[in-house]
């Protein structure tokens, strides 16, 4: 995939095969893919058995791809064992209790706020999700209506990272622990995503960010034009190479009602598929990737993403100030259900928050609006979670 720019991000992996060859005779052929493209020629490759040996798969893709039975179950005591790489990570890989990939690199999202805007506020990081609305408001005071915040809306694709950390936070969880029933829906889900829809409601961030994408968001808050967003380590890289006068400071999310922090664990994960007939070289390739020399190198140094791999955290790279609450963070973060039918259920869930922002600009919201759409997508997801084989 399109982990890094292609000219850095070719030179990296054209230097890094020619040592793996060296040190192993085995040549390596690779090709990037957008991620666009990912989905449907990872199934091709899967339902033709003609493929590559090694493929780049998201975090939340390893499970589906398992159900498929494209995938070569992996023995994890090769690689270093489970407790080599954070927890949400390497549960990713796996599927009905067994393991069908090995963790690569992380990525989760923290809160960023602007030193400056907060200083002219008089305020400090919030620690809680009620101290975040606190500190919005002074902002707003300070700066004007909507400018506290910038949040992704029902153009994201990627909505739901962002009300899944809430919704932990609030203590809710998205199905239930033996993946038989939705489970969102419940108080703490309608709870957590008043809170989010407030945010614009509010003033808090613009009426705008209803129809915001996730790079929306993302360009209000590294123009200077919002004080805080949720964003990911790679945004640090965009700050660098956008606007590097910019004063910011990374914390971790904010604890929940509960006091609870949360944060969603994503990524990819390195896979073998099925029909390789090099699985012995497949898995040479994949301990040379995730080498913590090489790991660091491709995560800090290229890609600014986080490792998977739990020693690689201990280069100092990930000891600055802005990858510290990363690390923190993903520590305790949650990945979704590893299901085959999870790209169904994120879908349906997706399309009723989205419709959730479409109602509020609308003004067809309504009192009950959000937990109506709520438990549409519930019994959606009820009936995809029947079909899990």
């Amino acid at each position: 995939m399109p982990n890094a720019p292609d000219d850095v991000h070719v030179a990296w992996l054209d230097e890094a095969a020619a040592r793996f060859k060296a040190e192993t005779g085995i040549t390596v052929d690779y090709e990037i893919i957008g991620w666009g493209d990912a989905w449907t020629r990872l199934v091709t490759a899967i339902t033709s058995g003609e493929g590559a040996d090694v493929v780049q798969v998201g975090t939340t893709w390893n499970p589906q791809l398992a159900a498929m039975q494209g995938l070569v179950k992996i023995d994890p005591a090769e690689f270093g064992g489970a407790d080599a790489f954070m927890p949400a990570n390497f549960e990713s890989t796996t599927y009905k209790g067994a393991s069908y990939g090995v963790p690569w690199f992380a990525e989760t999202r923290c809160l960023f706020y602007n030193v400056d805007h907060f200083a002219e506020a008089g305020v400090r990081p919030p620690n809680t999700y009620d101290e975040l609305v606190e500190v919005g408001q002074q902002l707003v005071k300070a700066r004007g209506a909507g400018t506290a915040i910038a949040i992704a809306g029902n153009q994201a694709w990627d909505l739901l990272h962002n009300w899944a950390i809430l919704l932990w936070a609030w203590g809710g969880d998205l199905v239930s622990s033996d993946f038989k029933k939705a489970t969102f829906n419940g108080p703490e889900g309608i709870e957590a995503m008043t809170w989010y829809v407030d945010l614009v409601r509010n003033g808090l961030a613009s009426k705008a960010c209803a129809e915001y994408t996730q790079p929306d968001c993302d360009a209000a808050f590294i123009n200077g034009n919002v004080s805080m967003a949720f964003m990911g380590p790679w945004n640090i890289a965009d700050i660098l190479h956008d606007n590097p006068s910019l004063n910011y400071a990374v914390v971790e999310p904010p604890m929940g009602p509960t006091g609870r922090r949360a944060a969603f664990s994503g990524g990819s994960n390195l896979a073998i598929l099925a029909a390789s007939r090099a699985k012995d070289e497949a898995k040479q390739w994949i301990k040379f990737l995730i080498d913590k020399e090489n790991l660091v190198s491709y995560t800090s140094g290229l890609t600014n993403m986080l490792p998977s791999l739990v020693e690689a955290f201990e280069d100092p790279a990930f000891a600055t100030p802005q990858f510290a609450p990363f690390k923190a963070a993903l520590e305790y973060a949650t990945a979704y259900p590893p299901l085959g039918v999870w790209g169904t259920i994120e879908n349906d869930i997706t399309v009723e928050f989205k419709a959730i922002f479409t109602d509020y600009v609308t003004g067809q919201l309504g009192p009950d609006g959000i937990k109506k759409h709520l438990d549409t997508a519930a019994e959606r997801v009820n009936a995809a979670l029947a079909m899990e084989r």
